[in-house]
């Protein structure tokens, strides 16, 4: 089996934040469109936040084409201070319908951020028993950016077997039993037939 791995990390975003008119910023509606493209291609899914000025993402999909992919996200001009708050092997995908869920800001995670006494989303002074929340909390909002049957329509085909999908089904050879079956109680009722009309003199 191929080995899975999940990164979440956090960046900076370098542009300037403008109005959004459609509930998500015009930048980071371009980097989501963008994931979700070459996502599909490379067979990875994940889950996109950004709040005042901060990203907050995980990536998850086979080891090597995770690891390729944080690589180019080094150099992207961007964000900056990449940080990676965690990075450990699964045995199956948090996110498999999503190519990139994107989450928005809620009343849900402005409530999580008020119990922790913080008063903007920074992710950088987050303990790992937040980011566990936080993960906890993002796998349970809605992506208001895509109907759900869009998301799954649009998912990566998963390459590999997490241990706890059914193996596929051997290809069985068709079953010609009930038509033999038919057939030869057809043929009875012929005879059972022919045996009445001789038997009234009709034939």
């Amino acid at each position: 089996m191929t080995d899975l791995i999940r990164i979440v990390y956090i960046s900076r975003a370098t542009f300037p934040i403008t109005p959004d008119s459609d509930g998500i910023e015009p930048n980071v509606a371009r980097i989501l469109s963008t994931s979700r493209t070459n996502n599909r291609k490379n067979g990875l899914v994940g889950m996109l936040y950004y709040g005042d000025g901060c990203f907050f993402q995980c990536l998850e999909g086979e080891t090597a084409k995770v690891q390729a992919l944080y690589r180019t996200l080094l150099k992207d001009p961007r964000h900056t201070d990449l940080k990676v708050l965690a990075s450990e092997p699964i045995k199956r995908l948090s996110f498999p319908d999503w190519s990139m869920k994107y989450v928005p800001v809620d009343e849900h995670m402005l409530k999580l951020l008020e119990e922790h006494g913080f008063e903007t989303f920074d992710p950088y002074r987050f303990d790992h028993h937040l980011v566990e929340r936080v993960m906890q909390l993002l796998q349970g909002v809605p992506d208001p950016t895509a109907p759900v049957v869009e998301a799954r329509a649009s998912a990566p085909a998963r390459t590999v077997l997490s241990v706890t999908d059914p193996l596929p089904e051997a290809p069985q050879a068709p079953d010609n039993t009930a038509r033999i079956s038919l057939a030869i109680s057809f043929i009875a009722l012929v005879i059972s037939l022919i045996a009445l009309l001789v038997s009234l003199d009709l034939v």
